[in-house]
């Protein structure tokens, strides 16, 4: 099975992608972008990795060895043309049969460009190093029904798994069913993966989990830009609760689901998101729990539709070990929403740091950290790190940056310049033992609030002016 071994040597060195630059001075509004906590139901998580810090200060991620590759004829013992083995690829008779027939095991499954007629699952459950690949091909199915269309692997004996291409069209009225399930033990990789069309019926969008501990996998290149219909709560991409190893999803677009666009909170193993778009979506665009990297993002909130609930840019849901770094959120229009980035309150701790937050819908917090219901552990000299963060925008009421019953918070090399009226700058509420340094804030209201928060402070320089002063300022007076 030396296909077998090849596909399994790639994934796993699989690691994370390199940093971006640091974000430099407080840019002018002129940029392309009462809070109500909404939660959704998740799985009980099982207990979670301790934080891998050993008391320093920024958490640890995972370092990038080589690139992920689309699976190649040589990788398998068998290649099978689903045309050649009796499919119809008009789009006018179901593949299905053809598709049930075929024998997983060490096989790559290739469909010819054309369009793919699908009425049921083609459901696999136990395979070792299977692949399908579709660059050029379309799958359709009927109305209401709810799929997964691909279910790969689950309860059974499942590893090394490639899916390539495809392009889900669900344009048709009453038609998004989950398009892809993937449940292995190891070796997952998906790219270049789109669906056309809205979520219009009640189901989730696609599922990956890799169980084994040790097990790594890559999503990469995932399109869904049509979101779900807001009458049902539809997540976009799900990480399970069955998620163990390390999962990457690196230059993905997800827009409009009504309950998270990439909802990776209930994983257990690490899941690093690296780069991409996330637009519009209800609860958060991306959620994630410890351990986690969220790194060069671009989060944006520009269209408010009813029943899109709590609209926040980016999500730390629980754990320790989560870095957030190099990020763009823009919150222009929401239906409302805690914050362009929220730290839950069953989060440990975090780094944020090198991420431009613009808001201009008011009463929105660029960061609000909520009070912990737990006790933190102590096992990191500052739970939350928030380091070289610009928040600019138009903005009005409520605070930039909000810090609860977080003692020992360290705020570093800030620049917020928000023009809005009656909008206050940092608010820490009994959150002694803080650190504020480095910081430039202008705002409308009050630039520091400290209650019953005694607070360190080094090379501060805090302004409260009129909405049209803001405005005269030359980029507030960050460098």
């Amino acid at each position: 099975m030396a296909g077998n071994w090849t596909r399994r040597e790639l994934l796993a060195r699989l690691g994370a992608a390199g940093g971006l630059g640091a974000l430099a001075g407080c840019p002018g509004d002129g940029e392309t972008e009462s809070p109500t906590e909404t939660e959704t139901a998740s799985p009980t998580d099982p207990q979670r990795s301790p934080d891998s810090t050993d008391g320093g200060e920024t958490p640890t991620a995972s370092a990038s060895t080589t690139t992920p590759q689309p699976p190649t004829a040589s990788d398998y013992d068998r290649v099978v043309d689903v045309v050649e083995a009796g499919a119809d690829p008009n789009g006018r008779e179901t593949v299905l049969p053809v598709l049930n027939d075929i024998d997983p095991n060490d096989t790559l499954v290739e469909f010819p460009p054309g369009e793919y007629f699908i009425d049921g699952q083609w459901r696999l459950h136990e395979f070792q190093n299977f692949a399908v690949r579709g660059p050029e091909a379309t799958i359709t199915t009927v109305p209401n029904f709810t799929g997964p269309l691909f279910g790969f692997g689950g309860t059974g004996d499942a590893s090394n798994l490639a899916v390539e291409g495809f392009t889900f069209d669900f344009r048709q009225r009453d038609t998004g069913p989950r398009p892809l399930y993937g449940r292995v033990r190891d070796g997952l990789y998906v790219g270049d993966v789109t669906v056309r069309g809205e979520f219009d019926i009640d189901q989730d969008g696609m599922r990956f989990d890799v169980t084994a501990p040790g097990g790594t996998g890559v999503v990469r290149n995932l399109r869904m830009p049509d979101g779900g219909h807001p009458r049902y709560p539809n997540t976009g991409c799900y990480v399970g609760e069955t998620h163990r190893g390390h999962l990457r999803f690196e230059e993905c677009r997800i827009d409009g689901f009504p309950d998270n666009g990439l909802y990776a909170s209930p994983a257990v193993g690490r899941v690093d998101v690296l780069g991409g778009e996330y637009r519009n979506s209800g609860v958060s665009n991306v959620r994630v729990s410890g351990p986690a990297t969220v790194r060069g993002v671009t989060v944006r909130c520009n269209e408010a539709r009813a029943g899109v609930p709590n609209m926040r840019g980016i999500r730390l849901r629980e754990g320790s070990d989560i870095l957030v770094d190099n990020c763009r959120v823009v919150m222009d229009r929401v239906t409302e929403s805690d914050g362009a980035i929220t730290c839950a309150e069953w989060l440990e701790s975090a780094t944020v740091r090198n991420t431009h937050v613009t808001v201009r819908a008011d009463g929105v917090r660029a960061l609000w950290a909520k009070a912990p219901r737990s006790p933190l552990s102590g096992n990191r000299q500052y739970p939350l790190q928030v380091r070289n963060l610009t928040v600019d925008g138009s903005a009005a009421t409520d605070a930039a940056v909000m810090v609860a019953e977080r003692p020992g918070t360290l705020l570093e090399t800030l620049c917020i310049c928000q023009s809005g009226a009656a909008r206050d700058g940092v608010h820490l509420l009994d959150s002694g033992q803080s650190t504020l340094s480095g910081a430039n804030i202008t705002v409308t209201g009050t630039p520091l609030v400290t209650t019953r928060s005694p607070l360190s402070r080094q090379n501060i320089r805090l302004r409260s002016v009129s909405p049209d002063g803001i405005l005269h300022l030359s980029q507030c007076g960050c460098g």
